[in-house]
């Protein structure tokens, strides 16, 4: 941390008038701040962050001198250390800027191994944060048992299911792959049955009773769902671009499917349900002969189908939820639950950084299958330049704290589509700019895009609290630039000027 940085951040909050998620302002003129804990709990477990005191976050974000910079500094390390656990190591920064005395504090993010990091007086379920945007949210109850079992190092995915038995697993495929891991383990034929589906993670016998683990029924179960009744995939297909959009004849869905099975047969059914509900195009190559080519590259679709069946969270806490797989007019959306895992992030995505895999043996046995992974560690960059080979916009990917979404779109999203008024967005650009804060703009901005959004869609896209985007809509309502056309849920936003 440096008085650049510093000094960087506090222009950045004065000109667009917000903290960020990695930006927090702290008033501090009498006394140390009563709440601090959410903050320093908010950045230590996400991605680390600045604390600046001495600006007013209610006056413009001002600088103000900080009643006694040495004492400031006390109290902030007896908070780290005394009542945030684990302990936090916050780096200090005192500085003079524009003639006021400033602290800035930098909390860094602590390894996930140990994550939550909460305020003890509080205990775990109350006391753990997470930056959102400008905002320091209190954790969800998943989010905390995400982390505490990434922490336990508990698999999910080998946990027994105990009201199957070995007879639920199909005799045929299971036999098959005995044959084939004896063939490719040589040290496998000098073993039981029993014990290659132990150890190979399809059974547990701990206690002296054999059940199916969740991988060996999602893998070989005859009809899984009949003890995992939610672990399916809910296609459909909705007459427009947004759900609650009706068709000509009133109709919610034109097609809707609920896939059930293994892994694999899902994963067949749910590209099946796609290309027969996608549009083609008509392609002649240089011999005359005609070709039909989906819209959408459906290698692209089968690495995101089967990145959402591979690596769903499996765990108790989300068993009751299911994959969806929605088709749009002008786009497809797949979500799955379970945010990322570990330590993976957005930006590492489709890099050669290696991600963390949180269903290890079932990545394991589809490895040994050589069917469905058969291209590991090359899905995202295999969806990517499939959409570019089609001139398509590449994937977008969206973590939603609990969930995962990726959206393929038809086209580039075109302004006559999305009802965007040439006029009024160039003379927003040239005139009205000055009069919007960096977040109403960006709030604006998605707006204009998608004018039936609702705000719950603003917070995630954007990236701050449900209370900042009501703040900011309130402004641009205030400010007679917009308005909106019955509720939040089924209404739309209407552009004033």
């Amino acid at each position: 941390m440096t008085e650049k940085e510093v000094i960087d951040a506090i222009k950045y909050m004065q000109k667009y008038q917000t903290e960020t998620d990695k930006i927090e302002a702290k008033t501090a003129e009498v006394n140390f701040p009563k709440k601090c804990y959410d903050t320093i709990s908010g950045f230590a477990n996400k991605y680390g962050g600045i604390i600046i005191f001495g600006i007013n976050e209610h006056n413009n974000f001002i600088e103000q001198n900080v009643y006694d910079i040495n004492d400031l500094q006390k109290q902030i390390t007896a908070l780290c250390t005394n009542s945030m656990e684990p302990k936090v190591r916050p780096e200090f920064l005192p500085i003079t800027y524009k003639s006021k005395k400033l602290l800035a504090v930098r909390i860094n993010e602590i390894p996930q191994n140990k994550k939550p990091c909460y305020y003890k007086n509080a205990g775990m379920h109350k006391g753990s944060y997470i930056r959102i945007g400008d905002s320091d949210e209190p954790m969800t109850d998943y989010e905390i048992y995400s982390l505490q079992s990434y922490k336990d190092g508990i698999q999910e995915d080998l946990r027994p299911i105990k009201r199957a038995t070995i007879e639920d697993l199909d005799k045929v495929k299971i036999n098959l792959y005995l044959e084939k891991s004896k063939k490719d383990k040589p040290n496998f034929a000098k073993f039981s049955n029993e014990k290659i589906l132990k150890l190979s993670g399809i059974i547990e016998n701990s206690t002296g009773t054999v059940y199916p683990t969740l991988s060996g029924i999602m893998m070989f179960g005859e009809y899984p769902q009949a003890y995992l009744p939610q672990l399916f995939v809910a296609c459909v297909v909705v007459p427009g671009t947004k759900l609650g959009d009706v068709g000509e004849m009133g109709q919610r869905f034109d097609d809707n499917k609920r896939v059930e099975g293994t892994l694999d047969e899902m994963l067949d059914q749910t590209l099946t349900f796609i290309r027969r509900n996608i549009g083609t195009k008509v392609v002649i190559d240089n011999n005359g002969k005609r070709e039909n080519i989906p819209e959408y590259p459906m290698k692209a679709l089968r690495e995101a189908v089967a990145n959402a069946l591979i690596h769903r969270d499996y765990s108790i806490s989300r068993e009751s939820a299911y994959i969806y797989v929605q088709i749009y007019d002008d786009r497809i959306e797949i979500i799955n639950p379970g945010d990322l895992y570990g330590n993976n992030r957005l930006e590492n995505l489709g890099t050669d950084m290696m991600l963390e895999a949180r269903n290890k043996n079932i990545v394991r046995l589809l490895e040994e299958k050589g069917d469905i992974i058969e291209n590991r560690h090359t899905g995202i960059a295999t969806m990517r330049e499939e959409m570019k080979k089609m001139g398509l916009p590449a994937p977008e990917f969206q973590s939603l704290r609990g969930d995962f979404k990726v959206i393929f779109r038809k086209e580039k999203i075109k302004d006559s589509e999305l009802n965007v008024n040439h006029e009024f967005t160039e003379k927003f650009t040239e005139e009205f700019t000055e009069k919007f804060t960096h977040s109403e703009q960006k709030v604006l901005d998605e707006i204009i895009k998608n004018p039936y959004i609702t705000q719950v869609q603003l917070s995630e896209i954007i990236g701050i609290s449900r209370r900042s985007i009501a703040k900011h809509i309130s402004n641009l309502k205030e400010k007679q630039v917009i308005t909106r056309v019955g509720s939040d849920r089924k209404g739309y936003w209407e552009i004033l000027k």
